[in-house]
C-alpha cells in the first residue's frame, strides 16, 4: 500500500511530463504520445481533423480554388482564352500572360509575339524586376503543355458547378462542418490572422503548439510562425498592423542580380522589423547563369547586407537565395543541375566567408525536381513555394518553410502578400513519464532532460522513508556532458 505521503508524490509525478527537443527530424516521422485530442498518427505522417467552431472567428480561408478554370499549381490565376501554336509547348509560363522558351525569348501567350519590353525583360546589360511580369505577385511558372491540358479539361467540363463533386477544392470551413457532424470532437482549429489555402491546407494545432497541416490532414511543421515575404510591391506597409493581425515573420527581399541596389522598401522593412521585434529573413532573387555571376551576387548581398546594418545575429529566418526560372533578354537560364550546383556553392562561399552563415535556397516544386534536382541544393533548400493541396517536396527537419499562397490579406498591407508556415529549428515531443511503484515504497522512473544541444536520460528511484532520489543508471553522449534534468520531485 502506498503511504500517504507517497500517494501525493505519485500524483505529482505520473502528471509530469519532459519536453524532448530534437534536431533534424523529420515531421512526419514525429511521435506523438500526447496529441490534441481528436487526432490520429499513422505511419507515413500525423494528422488532425480540424473542426469549426465559434471561438476562432479569425481563422479564415480563402475562396475556394477552381481548378477546372484556374492555372496548374496557381489556383488564383485564370487561364488564357487562347494558347498561340506558336508557342511551343515544352516553354515555360511564368505569368498569366506570359511564357519563356529554352533559348530565353519570351513570348506573349496568346499571340505568340516576342516581348522585348525592358520593364519586364530587361536589357542585355541589365535585368528587369523579376516581379514586374505579375504586378508584384509571385507566380509558380508550368509548362505551356500543362496549361494547353488545363484548357481542354476547362472546355470539356460538362457542368462547371458540378455539384456532384464531392472532391476538397480548399473550402476548409465546409471541411470542418462535416467533420463536426460526424462527430469528431476535440480536435481545435489555431484562431489565426493568416489565411489557410485555396486547396485546403490549414492552421491548427499539434503536441500542444500552432501548427500548418497538409489539406489532408497531415503535419506540416509544428512549433509554426506565421510569415509573410515582401517586397516594393507591397508599397510602404504599416508593420505594427501587420504585426497586431497575427504576422509572427517576415522574409525580406533586398534584391535581384548583382548591381541592381536595393530593393525600394527593403531598408524601410529591416529598420521596422528591427524596432517592433519581428523576427525577419532576407531574399535575393537570382539571375546568375554560372558560378562568376553567382560570385558576384554573393559579393553583392554581403556588401547589401552591411549596408543595411544586418549583422549574422539578427536574423531569425536564414538569407535565402532565390533560384527560378529567369527571364533576361540576351541570356539564357541555366537548365542543368550541375551547373546550378556551382551557382549555389560559390553564392554560398562569399556569404560564409563574410560571416554570414544561415544560409538556404528557396524554389518551387517544378524547379527542384528539374533544374534544381541535385542533392545538394535539395539539402539546402529549406523554403518552398506551392500552391496546392501539400508541399510536394521531402524536407528533412521542422526547420522548414512552405510558400503556401500569394493571395494573403494582412492588415497594413495594400494588396494581396505571400503567406508561409514555418517550423523552428527544434521540434518538440511531450514524452510522459511512466513510474512503478514498488512494494518498499520505492518509485522508478526514466527521466529525460534535453535541448538543441543537451540530453540526458537516467532511471531514477525515490525512497519514501529517506525522502531521497537515487540515480540508478544514467546515459550520455557526445558533447552532451552539460545535460541536466529539468523538472524535481519530493
Amino acid at each position: 500500500m502506498v503511504a500517504p505521503r507517497f500517494a501525493k508524490l505519485f500524483a505529482v509525478a505520473a502528471s509530469a511530463a519532459f519536453v524532448c527537443s530534437t534536431v533534424g527530424v523529420p515531421a512526419y516521422a514525429l511521435t506523438d504520445t500526447n496529441l490534441d485530442e481528436g487526432t490520429t498518427g499513422t505511419s507515413t505522417g500525423v494528422s488532425a481533423t480540424p473542426v469549426s467552431t465559434d471561438e476562432s472567428p479569425s481563422l479564415q480561408s480563402q475562396p475556394s480554388a477552381d481548378q477546372a478554370e484556374s492555372m496548374p499549381d496557381n489556383p488564383t490565376k485564370d487561364l488564357p482564352q487562347t494558347v498561340s501554336e506558336a508557342v511551343p509547348d515544352d516553354a515555360t509560363v511564368v505569368s498569366e500572360e506570359l511564357a519563356v522558351t529554352d533559348a530565353g525569348e519570351v513570348m506573349d501567350l496568346e499571340t505568340g509575339d516576342t516581348v522585348t519590353d525592358p520593364q519586364l525583360v530587361g536589357t542585355v546589360d541589365k535585368p528587369a524586376d523579376p516581379l514586374a511580369k505579375t504586378d508584384g505577385e509571385s507566380f509558380i511558372p508550368v509548362e505551356v503543355a500543362e496549361v494547353k491540358e488545363a484548357m481542354g479539361d476547362a472546355a470539356a467540363e460538362a457542368e462547371p458547378d458540378d455539384a456532384a463533386d464531392t472532391e476538397d477544392d480548399g473550402d476548409v470551413a465546409e471541411t470542418q462542418r462535416d467533420a463536426a457532424d460526424d462527430g469528431a470532437a476535440g480536435a481545435m482549429v489555431r484562431p489565426a490572422a493568416l489565411q489557410n489555402n485555396s486547396y485546403g491546407a490549414y492552421w491548427g494545432t499539434y503536441n500542444g503548439t500552432p501548427a500548418f497541416f497538409e489539406a489532408d490532414g497531415t503535419l506540416f511543421v509544428q512549433q509554426a510562425k506565421g510569415v509573410i515575404d515582401v517586397s516594393e510591391w507591397q508599397g510602404q506597409i504599416d508593420w505594427q498592423k501587420a504585426k497586431n493581425d497575427g504576422v509572427e515573420g517576415a522574409i525580406i527581399r533586398i534584391s535581384y542580380g548583382w548591381g541592381n541596389g536595393f530593393d525600394k522598401q527593403a531598408l524601410r522593412n529591416i529598420s521596422e522589423c528591427k524596432r517592433l521585434g519581428i523576427p525577419f529573413g532576407i531574399y535575393s532573387y537570382s539571375y546568375a547563369y554560372d558560378s562568376t555571376t553567382a560570385a558576384y551576387e554573393g559579393d553583392d548581398m554581403v556588401n547589401l547586407l552591411r549596408q543595411a546594418g544586418v549583422q549574422p545575429g539578427d536574423l531569425s529566418y536564414p538569407v535565402f537565395y532565390d533560384l527560378e526560372k529567369w527571364t533576361w533578354t540576351g541570356h539564357t537560364p541555366p537548365a542543368s543541375p550541375s551547373v546550378y550546383d556551382g551557382i549555389v556553392n560559390a553564392w554560398y562561399a562569399k556569404l560564409q566567408a563574410a560571416g554570414y552563415t544561415n544560409l538556404s535556397v528557396y524554389s518551387y516544386t517544378n524547379y527542384l525536381d528539374t533544374a534544381l534536382n541535385s542533392a545538394n541544393i535539395r539539402n539546402k533548400t529549406r523554403w518552398v513555394a506551392s500552391y496546392g493541396t501539400r508541399t510536394n517536396f521531402p524536407y528533412a527537419a521542422n526547420d522548414r518553410g512552405w510558400q503556401y499562397t500569394s493571395q494573403g490579406s494582412v492588415a497594413g498591407i495594400q494588396g494581396s502578400v505571400d503567406l508561409n508556415a514555418f517550423g523552428n529549428k527544434e521540434s518538440s515531443t511531450t514524452i510522459n513519464l511512466l513510474w512503478q511503484i514498488r512494494e518498499d515504497d520505492i518509485a522508478v522512473g526514466a527521466a529525460v532532460s534535453s535541448s538543441s544541444s543537451n540530453v540526458e536520460y537516467k532511471w531514477m528511484s525515490y525512497n519514501v522513508n529517506t525522502q531521497e532520489w537515487k540515480t540508478i543508471a544514467d546515459w550520455t553522449g557526445s558533447n552532451w556532458d552539460n545535460a541536466r534534468l529539468v523538472a524535481h520531485f519530493g
